[in-house]
């Protein structure tokens, strides 16, 4: 079956195994309406700006309870705290104008100065979200206007701050000296759609509730339920949700279910991280080998069952407007990759490859939702002469290491990949986001087009720059992408469910916009 950029309705009746229809709208507990979400991680931290954890799901959590001046549907940028807003290139400054109708969850009303004190909290305050370096000032005009004036041009703005960026309620927030520490209630008091109600950490629970004050549509549920599911296709097939990601596999069995399933872009990539600090991996030769010893259209084949594309070495998904197609060929060769090895100095004694540092023997490290990823990957770097010993464990322990560079090699996976390339340099350069974030700063040009392309207003001049970071990036190959999965989710269509514009906020690609949750 083909499922992709559409929907698929799938209205073969059967009966279902659950005392609750999951095909029927919406579970009912007593006389509330209720949706239920399953996730199989589950907790994504408390959700609050700063401990909500710093992934997809983490921040997708947070805009249910607070909002930021613009947002996005699934056509691009729409009014939320601001109703209006215009740029002057004269100037450098962007204005908005800020709805008067808008209260907070504590029932205060929302005013620019709101706005004013957020800009400057987050910025004061270590924020995984926004880079704040293009903005100067921002002033507040009158009550409900406010001017953002830049220190230089920002592609952008809007998609990375503006539509990113939480506004936080200064009353609250003005006496909290350590954001990181504050998880008291008043600390997910926002004016999203949604009020929290009930966090459980260990069970990986959250419960909202509507906000019946919103200022942009009614809540279309009293109750909003992000919950733990162990078995997502048992889940959703005895209606204990009534929205899931399911596996590939599962999307077959589920065409005999009355559910709609849906599936978008190859907006998320998982990787192969190469400690390019350390030796052999600092020589990009080396790199290239290693990316010519791995088929990755078998690792699709057999990780993915098809249900996916191979990686690009530009990073940026083949679906994107931004794609560069002329990049450099890492295609699976492993007579080029032994050829390659040996001109480093490197030949096998027996299976394994023996050079300066002696044996080629690596320890890659992977989460638990890919080990099987990380097998394959062995399996082809032990057929180059490289012996691999895989090491699974919690996604944060991996991100941990890779952020110390405590790591030969590792597996990881970010979204953001497919929506505006001005959020693709923290994947390449620099020092943010460490833990996903290949941290290359050995190439000025790298770093200098990837700055380029950010501050370009102009698109036909970004295209060519943002072409060109790809092709530096794919040159050095930092971090190799190993695919683009394509995803599914099954829902019993109570909700109208759309793939932003994208990304939700800087691109997570997962269909959970709260737009959708809103009656009109």
């Amino acid at each position: 079956m083909k499922v992709k950029n559409t929907i698929l309705c799938l209205v073969v009746l059967s009966l279902l195994v659950a005392t609750v229809p999951f095909g029927c709208g919406p579970a009912q507990i007593g006389e509330k309406q209720t949706y239920t979400i399953g996730d199989v991680q589950g907790d994504w931290g408390y959700p609050t700006p700063f401990l909500a954890y710093p992934r997809g799901p983490g921040y997708v959590r947070t805009t249910y309870l607070f909002d930021t001046l613009v947002w996005k549907d699934d056509q691009g940028f729409v009014p939320a705290l601001a109703e209006k807003w215009e740029y002057h290139e004269e100037d450098l400054s962007y204005t908005f104008d800020l709805r008067e109708d808008v209260k907070w969850h504590d029932g205060t009303s929302f005013s620019a100065e709101d706005v004013v004190f957020s800009f400057e909290y987050l910025k004061e305050h270590p924020y995984n979200w926004v880079n704040f370096d293009s903005i100067e000032e921002v002033i507040k005009l009158d009550e409900y206007s406010v001017e953002i004036k830049m220190e230089e041009p920002d592609a952008a703005f809007l998609n990375n701050i503006a539509g990113v960026m939480h506004i936080i309620p200064r009353h609250i927030w003005e006496s909290v000296e350590n954001p990181a520490e504050f998880s008291d209630p008043e600390a997910v008091i926002g004016t999203g759609p949604y009020k929290l109600q009930d966090y459980q950490r260990e069970k990986g629970y959250y419960r909202y509730a509507a906000f019946e004050d919103y200022y942009s549509g009614s809540p279309a549920f009293e109750e909003l339920l992000m919950v733990k599911v162990s078995d997502a296709q048992m889940a959703v097939q005895r209606g204990d949700v009534n929205f899931m990601q399911v596996q590939p596999e599962a999307v077959s069995q589920l065409e005999e279910r009355d559910l709609l399933l849906i599936s978008g872009n190859h907006d998320w990539n998982l990787k192969l991280m190469f400690n390019h600090q350390e030796e052999p991996f600092k020589q990009e030769e080396f790199r290239h080998a290693v990316a010519h010893a791995i088929d990755l259209e078998n690792l699709v084949e057999r990780a993915l069952r098809g249900h996916g594309l191979p990686g690009s070495p530009g990073l940026i998904s083949p679906d994107s407007y931004w794609f560069n197609p002329e990049l450099p060929d890492y295609s699976y060769n492993p007579e080029k990759a032994e050829e390659m090895f040996q001109g480093l100095g490197y030949e096998k004694e027996g299976s394994i490859l023996q050079g300066p540092e002696g044996e080629l023997n690596f320890e890659l490290i992977v989460y638990e939702d890919y080990a099987r990823e990380a097998e394959i990957v062995k399996e082809f770097l032990e057929q180059a002469g490289i012996k691999t010993t895989v090491r699974s464990m919690e996604q944060s322990v991996v991100d941990t290491r890779v952020q110390n560079w405590d790591f030969d090699l590792a597996i990881n996976g970010h979204g953001a990949v497919g929506g505006d390339p001005a959020g693709i340099p923290r994947y390449m350069v620099g020092e943010e986001r460490p833990h996903i974030n290949a941290r290359y700063n050995e190439d000025p040009v790298l770093i200098e087009t990837a700055k380029a392309q950010g501050k370009e207003l102009d698109e036909e001049k970004r295209l060519e720059l943002v072409q060109e970071m790809q092709e530096r990036f794919a040159e050095s190959l930092p971090a190799f992408t190993l695919y683009y999965p394509t995803w599914y989710y099954a829902h019993d269509g109570a909700v109208d469910w759309f793939f932003t514009h994208d990304g939700i906020g800087v691109g997570t690609p997962i269909p959970l916009n709260k737009l959708a949750l809103l009656e009109n």
